[in-house]
């Protein structure tokens, strides 16, 4: 039978182009154990690297040997003894090769050149997170008889399961195998199905490649409410001896969704309480291992949550194991974040989304395949319509069991073609951080399902930055407190729990991530929208508001406990419980309040002397904190933009004065990113003020607004530029 081997040890690295892949590394390469990942925070390289490993080997005769690699980001070519053994384009899927007759008796030299660098001919090339680099999940050697199921077909173990539960209540599996067998020689494939007490449930053997199997009466996996979880074991039989062995954990389960009603689960309306994350942790980076999964699946159910967008790539494929033992539904995609006009890219989509799904096809927890994120950023055509229609007629006729999904932002009109392609659809939404208020997240959905009634709709992205150093007893948007992140969810939340429409909604994000590019709230390099830190060590407030909204054991949770300096003789006390009454105490006194939202607003509770020492209590939960009082605010609470970049709405006081800046029919900074790119005027005007900006344009939001791109990409133009390009840009008529 097959035999893994970890092959982690004993690496060499370094950054450049390695030009002869035969010749071992000279002695200043970085002795490395895999995983692992070049990427720092302030030195975001983007390139090519090299990796080498010299290992002993001793053929052994009627064995095969693949090597298995199972995160490379982001393409890479693999040389063995100076042959070339392969290749794969993309960053998040596992793939393989075989090595055999590479292999020599002696040492053999290992050569993996890498290449994180963005490009046009490979998902993703573009987006808000970090091509890392590097060989950054697990590589591993796998050894067959000659008679085998063949691990290199698109990354699989040779075998792939569906199971489903019928509407009878009977569990069907649909198994698909790819076996080698040499000319002359014979081969049986048994299929077997184990409960989770090791009884074999049914067995099939038979000579061809695909096998059905049938159980009268499952039990079901259920989500977070039951998760029954069956082995599914497929063997290459010669007589009496298995020559191949694979095992998939599969699990019964029927899914349907409704676009008034939302998602069903086995005939039981659920509605999917959902985080979205990333897989990069502190320290790390992507190279994370089962410590760092565990830790997040650890905290995903701690507040409570139901579902999980696992975005905007494969993730481990250990993670969905987890996801299945732990009965979370599951949301995931392929890196198509940008579509242009290339064939080479389209290609590359379509080879991700065929790994994507026969590589995870067994798990129970994945309910929806999503073939495409924000591609309309740069602008809707024709061709991105056909592509995805191309993408979802794909994954259908791979796996028609499961939804396709897109995830299209603001900018995609109600009755764009992008909402009508897929089985369900999804809104990355930022009322009231970088667009508009809060109270638009109610009219964008009611408006949105008016004109697709029929279009079954969730919200895939919403939150806003924290950093958890900041503070204020008056929040507001962008200034990065810890209030207003959680005041924020507390406002948004509820337009969507109450649309019995809306089948599902993913916070954005789960935990802190790493954007190379950005500088943003005091924080460099993140993504700070997480409602977990980087480090997973704080969570913030806005944690446990979900956590009051969705989890069941009881508890409290007293808010603002960094914000411990406070001025004034009184303070509002504000807490979050999944209970329906808090009592607080204090020195002074005792308050009590019910609540049926799980927010809890105790106010002007009074200082006693210098400070104040608060509980709150809920039956056998309690929490505590400590307040100061202070005669001045503490600066330290404040966020100050070293770089505050242009700020158009001070170039004007009343309407008028602001036709007059940026007059109807001609240019200015009030128009898109992808008008402005359409005018070699307007970008020559540009680009003579500012290259960093034009080129930044290029390859950026091209639904925003010149101006709102300058207010995020604060250090690429200072304000008295920018006002002096916009005098320029209204000099040129619009054609």
């Amino acid at each position: 039978m097959r035999e893994i081997r970890n092959f982690n040890d004993g690496w060499g690295f370094k950054k450049g182009n390695c030009e002869a892949p035969e010749t071992f590394f000279p002695a200043d390469a970085e002795p490395v154990t895999l995983p692992h990942t070049w990427y720092e925070d302030g030195e975001y390289y983007q390139g090519d690297a090299c990796y080498q490993k010299l290992f002993p080997w001793k053929k052994e005769p009627g064995k095969k040997v693949f090597l298995s690699f199972e995160g490379v980001d982001k393409s890479c070519r693999v040389y063995l003894n100076g042959a070339k053994a392969g290749e794969h384009q993309g960053a998040y899927s596992t793939f393989r090769m075989d090595i055999t007759e590479a292999l020599r008796n002696g040492n053999n030299l290992l050569t993996v050149l890498v290449n994180n660098e963005k490009g046009t001919d490979v998902n993703p090339i573009s987006g808000d997170f970090t091509l890392f680099g590097g060989i950054y999940r697990d590589v591993k050697l796998i050894l067959t008889p000659e008679i085998h199921f063949d691990p290199v077909w698109y990354g699989t173990d040779g075998v792939t399961a569906s199971a489903v539960l019928t509407e009878d209540g009977t569990g069907k599996v649909e198994v698909k195998a790819r076996t080698v067998v040499p000319e002359g020689m014979e081969a049986d494939l048994e299929v077997s199905l184990w409960d989770a007490d090791g009884n074999c449930v049914c067995i099939e053997t038979q000579k061809k490649e695909l096998a059905v199997l049938r159980v009268s009466d499952p039990v079901c996996w259920d989500g977070t409410k039951s998760p029954c979880l069956y082995t599914l074991k497929a063997a290459l039989r010669c007589g009496e001896t298995i020559e191949d062995l694979v095992e998939l954990q599969i699990g019964f389960r029927r899914i349907a969704m409704n676009p008034e009603q939302g998602f069903f689960l086995n005939g039981r309306r659920l509605k999917l309480n959902g985080v979205a994350k990333h897989q990069d942790t502190a320290g790390k980076f992507s190279a994370a291992g089962e410590e760092d999964w565990q830790r997040d699946l650890a905290l995903i159910r701690e507040i409570g949550a139901n579902a999980v967008r696992l975005s905007h790539y494969q993730h481990p494929q250990r993670f969905y194991d987890l996801c299945d033992s732990s009965g979370l539904i599951v949301w995931t995609e392929i890196p198509m974040l940008r579509l242009i006009e290339k064939e080479t890219l389209v290609n590359n989509a379509e080879e991700q989304l065929k790994e994507l799904i026969l590589q995870n096809m067994h798990h129970p927890s994945i309910c929806f395949y999503g073939v495409e994120n924000e591609i309309a950023m740069f602008g809707e055509t024709d061709f991105m319509h056909h592509e995805v229609k191309r993408l979802h007629e794909l994954a259908k006729s791979l796996d028609p069991s499961r939804f396709t999904a897109a995830a299209n932002l603001n900018s995609v009109e109600y009755d764009s073609p992008l909402n009508r392609i897929t089985d369900v659809v999804g809104y990355n939404l930022y009322f009231g951080w970088y667009y508009g208020e809060m109270l638009d997240f109610a009219s964008f959905f009611d408006g949105f399902h008016s004109v697709n009634a029929n279009v079954p709709l969730a919200v895939t992205e919403y939150g806003a930055d924290c950093n958890t150093a900041f503070h204020s007893t008056a929040p507001k948007r962008k200034d990065y407190t810890e209030e207003f992140q959680a005041l924020f969810h507390e406002t948004v939340y509820p337009y969507i729990e109450e649309r019995g429409y809306i089948w599902g909604s993913f916070v954005w994000n789960m935990f802190d991530f790493v954007s190379g590019i950005r500088n943003e709230g005091g924080v460099k390099y993140r993504n700070n929208k997480g409602l977990v830190t980087f480090d997973r060590q704080i969570r913030k407030d806005a944690f446990y508001y979900y956590k009051a909204k969705w989890s069941e054991e009881p508890f409290v949770h007293i808010t603002g406990k960094r914000y411990q300096n406070r001025t004034g003789k009184c303070m509002d006390v504000k807490v979050y419980s999944n209970c329906p009454a808090v009592v607080l105490h204090t020195q002074d006194g005792e308050w009590s309040l019910d609540s049926s939202n799980g927010v809890f607003l105790f106010e002007n509770i009074p200082f006693s002397g210098e400070g104040i020492c608060v509980k709150a209590e809920a039956g056998n939960v309690s929490d505590t904190a400590e307040f100061r009082y202070v005669e001045e605010e503490d600066p330290s609470y404040v966020y100050v933009d070293p770089n505050p970049g242009p700020n158009v709405k001070n170039w004007f006081v009343d309407e008028v004065e602001k036709a007059k800046l940026f007059p109807a029919g001609r240019w200015s900074v009030m128009d898109t990113v992808n008008d402005l790119l359409s005018s070699s005027e307007a970008m020559a005007l540009i680009d003579e003020s500012s290259p960093e900006l034009g080129e930044y344009m290029r390859d950026t939001v091209g639904t925003f607004t010149l101006e709102q791109v300058a207010a995020y990409a604060k250090t690429l133009i200072d304000e008295e530029s920018f006002m002096e390009l916009n005098k320029k840009l209204v000099l040129i008529k619009k054609q």
